[in-house]
C-alpha cells in the first residue's frame, strides 16, 4: 500500500478507536451501535466496515497498535532486562489510561486478558521476558492474568501508583528473570 494511504488508513482507525472509547464512557458498550460510532468518529459506514467488521475488533485494533508500539519502544531502547520492559510497558498501559477506564467500566477486561495471553506468549517464545522456569499455559496464563488484575486495580485507583511502583511490584511477584 502507498505510504500516504497508509497513513491515512491508520489515521481512520485512529478516529474510530477514539470514537469507541468516548462512547464507552458515555454510555454501555452493549447499547453502541455502528451507527453511532460512524458519527461519533465522523466516518461513514462503509469506511468502518473497510476497516473493522465489529466494535470488539476496534478494541482489539487499538491492542494490536499499543502492542506494535511496545515492541518499537523496546527495540529503539535495545533494552530487554525484566525492568526495562515492565517499564515500557506499564508506561504505554498509563499513556492508554482512556482506554483502561473504557474497558474497566464496561466490564470488558476479559478482551485484555485475551490480549495479554497471545502477546504474553509471544514475548515468551521470542525470548523478551525470559522466565524463571520452562513456559507452560500456567505460567503464561498466570503473567497474563495477573498483568490484568494489576491494570484493572491500578486504573480503578486512577493510575495513582508510579510506573517505579508498579514495576517493583511485579519484579518481585512475577516469575521472570530480572536480568
Amino acid at each position: 500500500m502507498h505510504p500516504k494511504r497508509e497513513k491515512k488508513r491508520e489515521q481512520t482507525r485512529q478516529q474510530i478507536i477514539l470514537g469507541l472509547l468516548e462512547l464507552m464512557l458515555e454510555k454501555p458498550y452493549a447499547e453502541i451501535t455502528v451507527k453511532e460510532l460512524c458519527k461519533q468518529a465522523k466516518v461513514s459506514r462503509m469506511t468502518f466496515y473497510r476497516n473493522f467488521h465489529t466494535k470488539e475488533e476496534v478494541i482489539e485494533g487499538q491492542f494490536a497498535m499499543v502492542y506494535a508500539n511496545f515492541i518499537q519502544r523496546l527495540v529503539a531502547q535495545k533494552r530487554f532486562a525484566f525492568y526495562d520492559v515492565a517499564t515500557t510497558f506499564f508506561t504505554l498501559i498509563k499513556e492508554n489510561q482512556l482506554m483502561m477506564e473504557a474497558l474497566v467500566h464496561n466490564n470488558l477486561t476479559n478482551l485484555l486478558l485475551d490480549a495479554l495471553t497471545n502477546y504474553v506468549k509471544t514475548l515468551i517464545e521470542q525470548q523478551i521476558l525470559i522466565t524463571r522456569e520452562q513456559s507452560s499455559q500456567f505460567l503464561v496464563a498466570m503473567i497474563s492474568g495477573g498483568l490484568t488484575e494489576v491494570i484493572v486495580v491500578w486504573t480503578k485507583n486512577g493510575m495513582q501508583e508510579s510506573v517505579e511502583e508498579l514495576v517493583l511490584f511485579a519484579s518481585k511477584y512475577m516469575h521472570l528473570k530480572t536480568n
